[in-house]
C-alpha cells in the first residue's frame, strides 16, 4: 500500500469496503426474507386459485389472465378431471389419480409438499361436494423472484461502487491537490528563508496541519532572526574584550603601557571566559537527555552551594533563605547553572537584601532592586537582549531553556520593593 497513491488507495479500500458489505447484505436479506418470500408464493397462489374459481363459475377457464409460467391446476368433478393447465409442473411427482387422492386426505386447503430439493405448493377449493379445484405451483416463482431481487441487488451495488468510487476520485483529487499545494509551499520554506507564509484555507484536518506548519514557520523564522541576532550581538560582545586585550598586549610589546596593565588583560579574559562558558551551557541545553541523566534533585542544596559562592561577591548584600526539603527531577548541573545565572542577575540589581524561598516545590528569588519595565518582562529571557541599564547577556536565556527542558515555568514579576523570578513544576499547576 506503501507504493500506492493516496487515491488509488482510496478507491481499493473504499471497493472492498462496498463488496463485502453487499456480501454480507445479501445473505442476509435473503436470509430474512426466505420466509417472506415463500409467504409470498402462498397467497400469489391464493390469489390464483380464486381466479381460477371465478372463472369455472363463469364458465371463462379458457381466458388467457389464468395461464401462467408458474401455476397451473386441475378441477375434479365427482372425482373425474374435467380441466386442467400445466399440468407438467408436477407430472413428476403425481399422475391426475395420485393428485386426486392425495387430496382428498388433506383437511385445510393449502397443503406444501417436499420431494428432495424439490418443492411445491397446493391450494385447494371445494365446491358442492362433488367440484374439487386444485392450484398448484413449485419454486419457480420464487427463483424468479429472487433472481430478479440479486438482480437488483447487483445493480444498486454496481451504481453505489461507480457513483462512490467517482465521488471519491473527484474529493480525492481536491484533497491530494491542497496536499501538493501545502508540500510544494513546505518545499519552498528553506528557499524563501522562511519568509513567506504558508496559506491556510478551510477549517478540516488540512487546514489544521497547514495551520501548524505555519506555526513551525513563524517559530523557525523567529528562531532564525534570534540567532541572527544572537550572532551578531556575541560577534560586537567579544570584539570589545578582544580589542582591549589586543591594544594592551601591543602597548605592553612597545613599551608604552607598564607591566601592571597585564591586570585589565587577566580581567577582559576573565569576562571572555564567563562568556565562553555561557555559549558552551546554552549548546549543552540543545542535546536530548536520557533518563539516566535524570534524578531527584534536593533543591535546598542546589541553593546553599550557590549561596556559599556567592555571598562573599557583594558585602553589602545580605542572603535571607527559607528553604523546605522539595525535589526537582532533572540534573544537577543543569540546575546550578539556571539557578546560579538568576542570582547573578539578583545581585547585579539588588540593593541590600536577596531573599530565596522554597515552599511546597515553589521556588523563588526576590530582591530589592529597582522594578522591571513592563515591556522588558516579556523579552528578558531572549538571548542578548537588552535588559535594565541597557545590559544584555546569554544569563536568562538558559534558566528559560533549562526550565522548559525539564518541564517546570518561570515568571519574572515586579515585586512592592524590587523585582522576583518564580519556578514552578509544570505538573503542580
Amino acid at each position: 500500500m506503501k507504493r500506492l497513491r493516496l487515491s488509488t488507495q482510496f478507491y481499493i479500500i473504499f471497493t472492498v469496503v462496498i463488496l463485502l458489505t453487499s456480501l454480507f447484505f445479501t445473505l442476509g436479506m435473503n436470509y430474512v426474507f426466505e420466509d417472506f418470500r415463500s409467504e409470498q408464493n402462498r397467497n400469489q397462489l391464493a390469489t390464483y386459485a380464486n381466479n381460477v374459481f371465478d372463472a369455472y363459475l363463469n364458465k371463462g377457464l379458457d381466458s388467457p389472465f389464468l395461464r401462467s409460467d408458474h401455476n397451473g391446476y386441475i378441477i375434479y368433478e365427482d372425482g373425474i378431471k374435467i380441466y386442467d393447465s400445466q399440468f407438467q409442473i408436477i407430472d413428476s411427482v403425481y399422475t391426475n389419480r395420485q393428485l386426486y387422492l392425495r387430496m382428498n386426505t388433506w383437511l385445510s386447503n393449502e397443503k406444501t409438499e417436499t420431494f428432495g430439493e424439490d418443492t411445491y405448493y397446493f391450494h385447494l377449493t371445494r365446491f358442492q361436494n362433488d367440484v374439487l379445484i386444485v392450484t398448484f405451483t413449485d419454486s419457480s416463482y420464487l427463483e424468479n423472484l429472487g433472481t430478479s431481487f440479486n438482480v437488483i441487488l447487483r445493480i444498486s451495488f454496481i451504481s453505489l461502487v461507480l457513483l462512490g468510487n467517482t465521488t471519491i476520485l473527484v474529493w480525492s483529487r481536491i484533497i491530494l491537490d491542497r496536499i501538493r499545494k501545502l508540500q510544494g509551499e513546505v518545499t519552498k520554506l528553506s528557499a524563501n528563508n522562511y519568509h513567506v507564509p504558508i496559506e491556510v484555507v478551510g477549517e478540516d484536518e488540512i487546514s489544521e496541519l497547514a495551520n501548524r506548519i505555519e506555526t513551525m514557520r513563524k517559530e523557525i523564522e523567529s528562531n532564525e532572526k534570534t540567532k541572527q541576532e544572537m550572532i551578531q550581538n556575541i560577534s560586537h560582545d567579544f570584539k570589545t574584550p578582544i580589542a582591549v586585550i589586543q591594544s594592551y598586549a601591543e602597548a605592553i610589546r612597545d613599551g608604552i603601557a607598564d607591566i601592571e596593565d597585564t591586570n585589565i588583560i587577566t580581567k577582559q579574559a576573565d569576562i571572555l571566559n564567563h562568556k565562553v562558558k555561557q555559549l558552551i551551557e546554552l549548546t549543552k541545553l540543545e542535546h536530548a537527555l536520557t533518563e539516566q541523566d535524570r534524578s531527584h534533585i534536593r533543591v535546598s542544596e542546589v541553593i546553599e552551594h550557590i549561596y556559599d559562592q556567592q555571598k562573599f561577591r557583594r558585602d553589602d548584600i545580605q542572603f535571607v533563605l527559607d528553604l523546605d526539603d522539595s525535589t526537582y527531577y532533572g540534573v544537577y548541573d543543569y540546575f546550578f547553572s539556571a539557578f546560579s545565572n538568576i542570582v547573578d542577575n539578583m545581585l547585579r540589581y539588588a540593593k541590600t537584601t536577596i531573599q530565596i524561598t522554597l515552599k511546597n516545590n515553589i521556588l523563588t528569588f526576590e530582591n530589592d532592586g529597582d522594578h522591571i519595565e513592563e515591556k522588558l518582562i516579556h523579552t528578558l529571557f531572549k538571548p542578548y537582549e537588552k535588559g535594565p541599564k541597557g545590559q544584555f547577556g546569554l544569563g536568562l536565556s538558559i534558566v528559560k531553556r533549562t526550565m522548559d527542558l525539564f518541564h517546570f515555568s518561570i515568571e519574572v514579576y515586579n515585586t512592592k520593593d524590587g523585582v522576583g523570578f518564580k519556578i514552578i513544576p509544570l505538573e503542580s499547576l
